[in-house]
């Protein structure tokens, strides 16, 4: 049951990623990719910020390992999948959104684990960063980039307003 609980979960976050990236128009993307301030601004709360905040919160708090390694886990994980269906439901800046979850999804390969090794080791032992599922986190990792890719090349090649609808649904229905 559990398997397929991860099953489902992995397609749901793929079809929610693919829909709202299916959806983006290529040069308003290229656009946001040259909005250097937004970007590194996202960046910068994405993976300083947000994880030392999530670290100071542990500390201050003297969390269990169970409850502490679940925020540092959330905190330091990229975001973008449900801002993605936010912007896409309240109709703002779905470009912008796509740029920055794609862009905080590749450096999340290399900066989810050095910031878990970090904060994890600095509040509890090494032992505990040796439980971690570090499997689940790069399927997942996986899951977000193949739904972006996929999302974008569709949505370069594919120039139909019905199917534009059609996989903003589809991101809608899964993010629900």
């Amino acid at each position: 049951m559990v398997v397929w609980a991860e099953i489902g979960s992995s397609v749901l976050l793929y079809f929610l990623v693919f829909g709202m990236s299916a959806t983006v128009d290529i040069r308003r993307l290229r656009k946001q990719l040259r909005n250097r301030n937004a970007l590194l601004t996202g960046i910068s709360l994405q993976f300083i910020i947000l994880p030392f905040l999530g670290f100071v919160v542990v500390k201050l708090l003297h969390m269990s390992a169970p409850m502490g390694i679940t925020l540092l886990v959330v905190t330091s994980s990229p975001g973008g999948s449900y801002s993605n269906w936010w912007c896409s439901i309240f109709n703002a800046e779905l470009a912008l959104s796509v740029t920055m979850t794609t862009i905080s999804t590749l450096l999340s390969i290399i900066m989810l684990p050095v910031n878990l090794v970090l904060y994890v080791t600095t509040t509890y032992s090494n032992e505990v960063v040796e439980t971690l599922d570090w499997t689940a986190l790069f399927v997942s990792l996986i899951v977000v980039i193949g739904g972006i890719t996929t999302g974008l090349i569709c949505s370069a090649t594919v120039k139909n307003p019905r199917f534009n609808l059609l996989a903003n649904k589809l991101g809608n229905i899964a993010g629900i």
